[in-house]
């Protein structure tokens, strides 16, 4: 099974103006052979309380599309309690995951509203993608989360800064290889951490999941480990 574990739908994003819809996903995972796809909101213009209207947008399209599409919910953090109340509204609308962007939600990750998502997130035994490697996300509180949370399933996009070490002493972090242009890091991640740990995501619409299919595809490590990091880990861990 192929999975692309990172993909923006809906829009406009309120930033760079950026939209993707469903129907795009979905013709896009058909030419190229991709099985399901993680979708989740953009940071969204109107996004309702922690998301809430862009998280219904995204259940509207995985009810459209359920044996192709997987909903993750975006959540603000700084909406304190409400946020987490979204998140048990989410999951209760069929939303599997969640994505959480601490530099452009500006929420610290020693935030205590933080971590009551990650505590509920656990409960509710749901994957949760970070956006990291800025300011925001330093890698050593990554590190403080997930021994806070040993239940939670924290996986790290993008692979900047020192993420190695890290998800080395930390059996719960998965690290995604979303927006990393260098093979060279991903294989030294599969040397040192393991494929079970790397996760194949390709951050469309800005970046396409053709090449970053094509990225992992042409990385020199076995067939099993490319089979792992394109989606049977995603899988494992969505319990697919």
């Amino acid at each position: 099974m192929i999975i692309d574990a990172h993909n923006h739908a809906g829009g406009p994003d309120r930033g760079d103006g950026k939209r993707q819809s469903a129907e795009e996903i979905v013709a896009e995972m058909d030419r190229l052979g991709i099985d399901r796809a993680v979708i989740f909101p953009f940071s969204e213009r109107t996004p309702g309380t922690s998301f809430s209207f862009a998280n219904n947008s995204t259940a509207e399209a995985i009810n459209k599309y359920p044996d192709r599409l997987i909903g993750f919910a975006r959540l603000d953090p700084n909406f304190g309690k409400k946020a987490v109340e979204e998140l048990r509204r989410d999951v209760g609308i069929g939303l599997v995951g969640l994505k959480l962007h601490p530099s452009s939600q500006k929420f610290s990750l020693r935030s205590e509203y933080l971590k009551e998502i990650l505590k509920e997130a656990s409960v509710l035994d749901i994957p949760i993608i970070f956006d990291s490697g800025k300011k925001e996300s330093p890698p050593e509180q990554f590190g403080e989360l997930a021994e806070l949370f040993p239940d939670a399933k924290i996986i790290l996009a993008h692979m900047l800064g020192d993420f190695l070490p890290v998800a080395l002493h930390h059996q719960n972090i998965y690290l995604q290889t979303t927006g990393m242009p260098r093979k060279e890091i991903i294989q030294e991640a599969v040397e040192d951490l393991d494929a079970e740990r790397i996760i194949m995501g390709s951050d469309s619409p800005y970046i396409s999941m053709e090449s970053e299919l094509t990225k992992i595809k042409s990385l020199n490590i076995s067939e099993m480990e490319k089979k792992l990091i394109m989606g049977e880990n995603m899988r494992r861990i969505m319990q697919l």
